[in-house]
């Protein structure tokens, strides 16, 4: 092979590396969704992908790493969506939107909500408290100083942030699970439910308040 054509070779490697990933981990994504962690198969996800089995391992080194890739992604979004809160002007109200960006992302990315905050941890690799897991996530910290913040300015109760937020947490995640999983559906259309979900949370700051 002459160096023009290696040249041209690794080009287009260094091109198509970067899109290949990203179809694993959408075709990944899906095919967990669909069957769990008990029938995610490397191969499923490599033929949907257009490319074979062994070709996954250069980009990731196995089924956990490349679940694990998954969430990663879905947090990386999800933390996209949390920081538009901190253009609120004051704590109170960067609490009530980072509440409300929460439910957005959920609403906009069903998909990987699913997938980073209704499935086992130990399904996806993240039982042992890695940096993804949620509880231990930069996402949960944002939360935590947001709170932090509010006790400070004394609009919430004094109290161990980080209990408060794993509260506020449970609230906001347990309304969005139900939506996703249809059974809020009486409440109405998606504007319907974001009013009802406001209403929820501010009753909840509200009792925290006190």
């Amino acid at each position: 092979m002459t160096s023009r054509a290696v040249l041209v070779n690794t080009v287009h490697m260094q091109q198509e590396a970067p899109d290949t990933r990203t179809r694993l981990l959408v075709h990944a994504r899906a095919v967990y969704l669909e069957g769990g962690a008990a029938h995610f198969s490397l191969r499923e996800v490599a033929r949907r992908a257009g490319i074979s089995a062994a070709a996954v391992y250069r980009h990731f080194d196995g089924k956990d790493a490349l679940l694990g890739a998954v969430c990663e992604e879905g947090f990386r979004t999800f933390s996209s969506y949390l920081l538009r809160a901190l253009s609120e002007q004051t704590p109170l109200a960067r609490l009530r939107a980072a509440g409300n960006y929460y439910l957005t992302f959920a609403l906009e990315n069903e998909h990987d909500y699913r997938v980073t905050f209704m499935s086992l941890v130990e399904d996806l690799g993240l039982a042992g408290g890695t940096p993804t897991a949620p509880v231990s996530s930069p996402t949960f910290q944002f939360l935590v100083d947001r709170v932090r913040e509010c006790v400070e300015a004394r609009v919430l109760a004094p109290g161990d942030p980080n209990i408060i937020a794993a509260t506020i947490w449970a609230h906001v995640h347990g309304l969005a699970s139900l939506r996703l999983a249809g059974h809020m559906r009486s409440v109405g259309d998606d504007e319907a439910f974001r009013v009802f979900f406001r209403s929820s949370v501010d009753a909840l700051l509200h009792g925290l308040a006190r």
